[in-house]
């Protein structure tokens, strides 16, 4: 009675074995579906660095995960942006800015509030397609897992009271 029992753990475990092997194989075959495998690496403790395959590295910039929340999932990507990049955002973004709406509960429409502090715009198409916004927008996707097409334009927006050179964009 032992031998039966054990053709079945023994073929159970040969089952197990072989779909592993198999199964490691497949992070190489999602470029098959245009997808390239993504590796997230630790340069020093805490700094990462994204890595894509047969690629350098997305960006120069050493992004630093901060988990502030499990539930709800927040994590803050400190150096997400080079100051470059910043400063380039809010070059794009000044001469448009426009004071930030609420919406109005009777019309549905935005209105100015003085409780909204912030001013914004968002990047047209146009600009999406200026090199630097598609190395930003391409690390967004790495980071966030959605591709690049099925993101929403970038939004830059800055808070009243803010000394201008330390606004987020």
């Amino acid at each position: 009675m032992a031998a039966p029992a054990m053709r079945i753990v023994f073929g159970l475990l040969t089952f197990v074995t072989v779909g592993m092997i198999i199964g490691t194989g497949f992070p190489s075959m999602r470029g098959l579906r245009g997808q390239k495998a993504r590796y997230l690496r630790e340069i020093e403790e805490g700094e990462f660095c994204l890595l894509e395959a047969n690629e350098c590295l997305l960006a120069l910039v050493q992004v630093k995960p901060e988990v502030v929340s499990w539930s709800p999932r927040i994590i803050v990507l400190h150096n997400f942006l080079s100051s470059e990049e910043c400063e380039y955002l809010k070059a794009i973004a000044r001469p448009r800015l426009q004071v930030s709406t609420v919406v109005d509960i009777k019309t549905g429409k935005g209105v100015k509030s003085d409780v909204r502090t912030s001013s914004g715009m968002f990047l047209n198409h146009v600009e999406r397609s200026y090199p630097i916004i598609q190395a930003i927008e391409k690390r967004i996707a790495v980071f966030s897992q959605v591709p690049a097409e099925n993101g929403e334009l970038i939004q830059v927006l800055r808070k009243a009271g803010m000394i201008p050179s330390a606004a987020a964009a």
